[in-house]
Parts: structure tokens; sequence; C-alpha cells
């Protein structure tokens, strides 16, 4: 008995010792705090796909996609689990829902082929493969353009299965490769049979240069040939093509390709017609075809002929038809329409002045990138007009729209580094936002530049841009260099020029030069004495209202120069300066009744001051402020 004891006893012991070792070295899989995803990818990795299968589960419970993935991967492969395609499926898809490129591409597999699924479902199979290829994974792109090639899923389409083939070719997948070069020999072939769906497709390959090297030149030879054969595609793109031809000639076939596709209902070719006839670009000016192919196009519910249709009824004076088409191009968010329509409510033309409907467009459109409506919003800002004033945002917006909205918004940044406003003085910024304002043709910019010179005492530059300015018939700057050429600043004395800028001022009724040539006369500075032209000067500016002038004038009755002594105008014409706050005329008036003498005049009138009407304008007239777009738009 005791030698069966001991063989026994060790039995015993060799078992609880194997229990022990398997109790403390096999995996907790109920830890949830181990990681189940990469221990099951070292389980894999070493060929243990009894353990892996046993993470990958404990990890896919969690909602790991990818833990998820690969269990359902093991499932279809029968490794470490029982092989199931139905269990496959259903990982597949908890992964796929989560947008893991590969278990989408997996599962469109499974369901294109009828795996773990009672029959293939090759439309659901589609829409899985280009969920999967939109998150970039090249199989799937490829699998795209199978199904486009053969129609498995999807309409048949020889122009989408090309684009899918290139963007999976993209990747250097010698695979996707070899399929593209299949499909474009397939497309090439039937193009040169006559095949006008495959000569759109070729062309639009040559004009895209996707899979082929861009070859504008092919481009429109098999663009010319589809919308020959009457592919109303071809037709437009065509037309599109030759729009934007830096060939002169091509505009005009440009209107009729366009027709030819708009009479087939290809509603963009319709909306570029109505525009072309609306511009007379190729075309006849014609309002009448305008309006019958954008109306047409409108009514498609396309928003860039929407947008058109409100631009040319506005311009017409249909406010009600203008806003009622602009609304719903600016709800589609056509930038114009948005721009366009924030102004219609801002004047209250169409609809209801409605000031927060004005700010909301704006808003949209600049947010949309809309320079025009950059500008606008700004200046609501800047004057606090629909908001609260905010010059720092209109700072801002200025600056994104100055590179499209013409020389206003670079004029209004060059005011507000000149001033301060919502930014630091900053005098080498505020002339160059007036120098490139005044380059695309603003006569203020360069009157303000020429004016921010001569404060800083640069009378040379500020000499040379006001005769820029006075020879383009600006009175300011004439009377301005008029008195330069009197007192030599940036320029030598001439008093005969001083005369011909002042004379040229005044004979166009500006009040100052007309007093300062009054002067001139009356003293003799220069030229010979003459009191009579005095007085004819200093009568045409007293009747304006100046009211040195009419003192000056005064002072001739009183005296009797160049006119005979009449102490009561002189008293008339005093007055009416004095009202007007001179107090040199209030004491002229004094000494004249006590027929004392001694009377006070005025030097020369010149008051270089920036213009800023923009921003002092008392009600700012918004009718004239705000910027739109008053033709239709062609988008080239």
């Amino acid at each position: 008995m005791a030698k069966l004891r001991l063989p026994l006893l060790l039995m015993v012991l060799l078992a609880v010792g194997v229990a022990l070792y398997l109790l403390f070295s096999a995996p907790d899989y109920g830890d949830i705090n181990a990681d189940g995803l990469n221990l099951g990818k070292t389980a894999y990795q070493e060929g243990d796909y009894h353990n892996a299968a046993k993470w990958f589960r404990l990890a896919a419970k969690k909602g790991d996609k990818e833990a998820q993935y690969l269990f359902a991967m093991l499932y279809r492969d029968g490794k470490g689990v029982q092989r199931d395609d139905v269990e496959a499926v259903v990982h597949l898809k908890l992964s796929a829902k989560q947008k893991f490129a590969q278990a989408q591409y997996q599962l469109a597999n499974m369901l294109e082929y009828g795996r773990g699924v009672p029959a293939a479902d090759l439309k659901a199979a589609f829409g899985w493969y280009k969920k999967a290829a939109e998150n970039g994974l090249t199989a799937a792109e490829l699998r795209m353009a199978v199904m486009y090639s053969e129609g498995r899923g999807v309409k048949k389409s020889d122009a989408d299965a090309l684009l899918w083939a290139i963007q999976a070719a993209n990747s250097h997948s010698i695979e996707a490769t070899s399929y593209l070069q299949r499909l474009l020999n397939k497309v090439s072939a039937k193009a040169s049979a006559g095949d006008s769906s495959a000569q759109f497709v070729l062309a639009r390959i040559y004009q895209q240069g996707q899979g082929l090297n861009a070859d504008m030149e092919k481009a429109e030879q098999w663009l010319h040939q589809s919308a020959s054969s009457g592919n109303a595609k071809a037709q437009f793109h065509l037309a599109e093509l030759l729009l934007h031809s830096s060939k002169p000639e091509a505009i005009q076939h440009v209107a009729g390709w366009y027709a030819k596709a708009a009479e087939q209902e290809n509603m963009p070719a319709a909306a570029r017609l109505g525009v072309l006839y609306a511009l007379g670009e190729g075309v006849e000016l014609n309002r009448d075809e305008a309006l019958k192919w954008l109306q047409k196009a409108a009514e498609s519910g396309l928003p860039s002929p929407q947008s058109n249709l409100g631009i040319m009824y506005a311009e017409a004076g249909n406010d009600a038809l203008a806003a009622s088409w602009l609304e719903k191009a600016a709800e589609q968010g056509d930038k114009v329409a948005q721009n366009n329509l924030a102004v219609m409510y801002a004047l209250g033309r169409g609809v209801k002045l409605d000031l927060k409907s004005t700010v909301k467009w704006f808003k949209a459109a600049a947010e949309n990138d809309d320079a025009l409506a950059q500008y606008n919003l700004a200046l609501m800002y800047i004057r606090g007009i629909g908001l609260m004033q905010n010059e720092d945002v209109a700072l801002e917006l200025l600056k994104k729209a100055q590179t499209a909205a013409g020389f206003e918004a670079k004029l209004l940044l060059g005011m507000m580094y000149d001033l301060g406003h919502g930014i630091v003085t900053s005098s080498s910024d505020a002339e160059a936002w007036y120098q490139q304002a005044s380059e695309l043709g603003s006569e203020d910019a360069l009157y303000n530049l020429a004016a921010l010179y001569y404060r800083q005492l640069k009378y040379k530059k500020a000499f040379d841009l006001f005769v820029q300015a006075a020879e383009k018939g600006d009175v300011e700057a004439q009377n301005t260099i008029a008195s330069m050429y009197q007192n030599g600043q940036g320029v030598d004395v001439n008093i005969e020029q001083s005369i011909h800028w002042y004379a040229l001022a005044a004979k166009h009724a500006y009040a100052p030069a007309q007093f300062n040539l009054g002067n001139i006369y009356r003293k003799g500075d220069g030229v010979e004495q003459q009191d009579d032209k005095a007085v004819q000067w200093y009568r045409e500016a007293a009747r304006q209202g100046f009211a040195e002038a009419q003192n000056a004038l005064a002072y001739m009755y009183a005296l009797g120069r160049g006119v005979s002594i009449d102490r009561a105008k002189s008293d008339h014409w005093f007055s009416k300066a004095a009202k007007q706050g001179l107090r040199i005329a209030e004491q002229n008036i004094s000494v004249l009744r006590q027929n004392k003498s001694g009377f006070t005049l005025t030097s020369g009138a010149i008051d270089i001051q920036l213009r800023l009407e923009i921003l002092e304008e008392k009600p700012l007239n918004l009718a004239n402020r705000l910027q739109t777009y008053h033709i239709a738009q062609l988008n080239k």
C-alpha cells in the first residue's frame, strides 16, 4: 500500500502544480484595463490565433473599431474561431459604422459576393466601397473604378471609372496603374470609333491632366467632335473652354455652343447664355434674350442665374422682383446675391427697410469671402449702423476686402491709419494705402496723400501730387498749388503760374480761389494792381457765402476801392461775414460805424484737410456709399 501511495501522491502534486501554473500564467481576459487590441496583435503575430481572438473580442466589446475589424477577419478566415461569415459581417458592420476604412472595404466585399448575407447586394456594396474610397483607401478607390466601369451596383460610367482609377493610381499602386491604362485604352478606342460620350470623357481627361498629360489642344478637338455629335455636356464644356481661351476669335463661337446645350435643357449653359446676352459679350446685347434664358435657368433652382436675374431687375427698377430672386439665390449661399440683398434691406428697396437683415446678409457674404460685402460690413461697423461700432473688426474686414474691392477699401484703410482709428496712427501705413488707392484711380486718396506730405513739410512731394490732382480738375488742388507757387513751397515762386491756377479754380466757382485771386489783384502782388478785378472776384466768392470774401468786399465798399464808396453795402457785407462767426468782421463793423479806418483783412485762403466725408457724413448716405454688383456676373 505504501508503494501505491507514493506514486499517487506524486501525481496529485503534479496536477496541483500544473493547475497553479495555469492559474497564474493564463491571460486574464476579464481585466477591463488590459490593452486587448495590442495584446491581440501580438498573439496574432506569434500565430496564437486562439488568444488573439479572445483579446480582440475583449477590445471589440469595448467599442474599439480596429479590434472589431480584426475580430471579424478571424471569423472570415476561421483563425482562432470557427469560420463564420455571418459573424464576420456583424463585426465588420460595427467597425464600418465607426468609419474604419478597411472594415468598410471588407464589408463591401462580403456584400458584393454574398458572403455572410442571404444574397449579394451590389448597391449596398457600392455604398460601402465609396465610403472606404472617400476615406482614402486605395483598394476601395480601385474597386470603385471597377464598379463604375462594369456597372455593378451603379449606373455604368466610363468618366467616373476613370476618375476613381486615376485617384487610385496616384498612390503608385501597380495594379491601379495597370487598370487605369486599360480603361484609357478602352475609352480611346470608343472615342476613335465615334462614341460621343467617350469623346467627351477623353476630352475632360486631357483638359484636367488626370491620367494623361494636360493637352488643351487635344481636349478641344475631342470636345468639338463630341459636341458636334450633339452631346450637351460637351457643348457646354466646349463653350467654357472657348470662353476662357486666350484666342480673341474664340468668343465668337461661345454663345452658339451654349445655345445648343441650352436647347437640350442644359441649365448651366442657359445661365451662361443669358449673361452673355446681358453683357453683349460675343453676341449683340439683348435684354429680352438675357431675361429669357436666365429665367429658365433660375426656375430650375440654380442660384447664379437667380442672382443675375435679381441684378437685372434691380437695375431696371423692378425692386420687388429683384429682391425675390436675390433672396432665393442668397438662401442657397450665392455671395453676390447675399451682398446685393443686404443692400436692398439697407435701403428698403423691394423689401421693408431692415438693418438686422442687412447685417445678417452682409455677414453671410463676407464669411463667403465676398470683397464687396466685407467692405460694406466694415463701413457698417465704422459708422455703427445696424450694429455696435467696432473699428477693430472693421479694420480686419477692410484688409480682407482690399485685394478685390477696388480702391474704396484701400482709401478707408489709409484714413484709419492716418487718424489712428482702430489702430495706432501710422503715417507710413497711411501713405502706402493712399498710394495704392490713388493708383487705382481714387482722387480722394491722391489728395489725402498730398495732404499727408504737406503736413510733414515734404512740400516737393506734396506739390507733385497736388499738380496731378489739379490737372484732373480738382479745384481744391488747383487752389493749393496756386498758393504753393505764390509762397515758394516745393517750387520756385511764380506769380504767373499762381494766377493761372487760382483763375482756373475760380472759373469753376471755387470760392477760396476767387477770394485768393481777388487778394492778388488788390495787392498788386506780382501783377498790376487792379481793384476792379479784385472786387469782381470778391463779389463772386461773397455771393457763395464765403465769409472772408464778404469781409473783403465790405472793405472795398468802405474805402471805395474798385467801386464807389457805399457804407450801407459795406455794413451789409461785414454783417454777413460776422454772422458766420468771422471775428474780424465784427471788429470791422464797429470801426465802420464809428467812422474810423483801420479795417482788418484775412490773408489767402488755403485749408488742406483730409477728405473724410465717408467717416463724417451725417447721416451716411448708404445709397451712395454701399457697393453692389450692378451688372450680371459671368464668373469666368
